[in-house]
């Protein structure tokens, strides 16, 4: 996750997160209850969603506190006063020298 903290104010963020891979610590939900809902097992209940800029800070933040790192921040959006894109970022992926992307699994 390279992508800068939003500003709060005009940035949304898209995340990405994996249900199957949560362990159910719920930093996420613990940082960011509005937007990280958890099941009735405590693990979290989303698979993408794009978080309004007065919540994009604390989304933020809870992907970064995720232990498990099953929360992805995907893209940084910014928006014009009518709703419009005016800019998206893509997180970076890590490439190999031969263009291709890596992919990194941790398996427990």
């Amino acid at each position: 996750m390279t992508l800068h903290r939003p500003d709060g104010v005009s940035e949304s963020i898209l995340v990405r997160a994996h249900p199957s891979l949560c362990e159910g610590w719920g930093e996420c939900h613990r940082w960011a209850p509005a937007v990280y809902p958890l099941d009735d097992e405590g693990y979290i209940d989303i698979h993408m969603l794009e978080v309004p800029p007065e919540r994009a800070v604390d989304a933020w933040m809870a992907a970064r506190a995720c232990p498990s790192g099953v929360i992805t921040v995907v893209k940084l959006i910014r928006r014009d006063d009518d709703g419009n894109i005016v800019e998206e970022s893509d997180a970076d992926q890590p490439t190999l020298d031969n263009g291709l992307s890596v992919m990194a699994v941790t398996i427990t």
